[in-house]
């Protein structure tokens, strides 16, 4: 089963710089992932430009998503995360990251969420995790912690992924690198930088596992958003 994480900020081509939802739907029929969690995703608001994304693109390819609120951008447009799979979701959650008491380090402050997904790979429930940690360092450490309670709450195998805006080295990661597997372990590919597409410097987008073979992890050098997207293909341990 192929999982693939990709930030889309918004449904933007990034070479035109317009939302085209048409656009993004065709691309990711055509990467056909199984199980796809996206970032900087948009729901109905009051401006013109926030409409129903994952609505459209299940219909559209005819998949199952849910969209997970992190923030209401100007106090009336939600802004968050998705999934979207061609297969069956048995549960799905949405978990609040609490926002940083101190905002005193200069950065975009955004609320973010997590959302915790039970999956079917290969006959095996997986807990699937996606989401969007912030730009200051104070915003991922607590998303850190939200994520490593959920990573401890549950003995399935568990594939955990987004962009993460830090850089592999980042001592943020620790609590993660603990409790799972990076892919990038696997493929030179998959450690190569994602942003920004066309000419990326670094990489901030992931995906980690455990309990799961993982048979293949790779970077697309697709410039579709402003960021590559990630992909790893699991099998069951046997």
């Amino acid at each position: 089963m192929k999982f693939m994480s990709f930030n889309i900020q918004h449904a933007t081509d990034y070479i035109r710089q317009v939302i085209d939802l048409e656009y993004f739907a065709k691309e990711i029929k055509r990467l056909n992932p199984d199980f796809l969690g996206l970032n900087e995703v948009m729901n109905e608001g009051e401006d013109e430009e926030y409409t129903d994304q994952v609505g459209f693109f299940c219909k559209k390819l005819g998949w199952n998503g849910f969209f997970g609120l992190g923030d209401m951008i100007d106090g009336n447009n939600p802004f968050g995360n998705a999934i979207l799979t061609k297969h069956p979701i048995k549960s799905v959650e949405n978990f609040h990251i609490p926002d940083p008491e101190d905002k005193s380090e200069p950065a975009y402050y955004e609320s973010r969420c997590v959302i915790r997904a039970v999956v079917e790979v290969d006959g095996v429930d997986v807990c699937w995790l996606v989401c969007h940690m912030g730009l200051a360092k104070l915003e991922r450490e607590n998303a850190v912690k939200v994520i490593s309670l959920l990573i401890d709450s549950t003995d399935m195998p568990i594939v955990f992924m987004g962009d993460f805006n830090i850089e592999p080295d980042g001592e943020v990661l620790g609590p993660i690198r603990e409790r799972l597997l990076d892919t990038a372990d696997i493929s030179d590919s998959a450690k190569e930088c994602t942003y920004p597409s066309d000419k990326p410097f670094k990489k901030i987008d992931y995906i980690f596992y455990r309990g799961l073979e993982c048979v293949s992890a790779e970077t697309l050098h697709e410039v579709i958003a402003d960021h590559l997207p990630v992909v790893a293909e699991f099998k069951v341990k046997k």
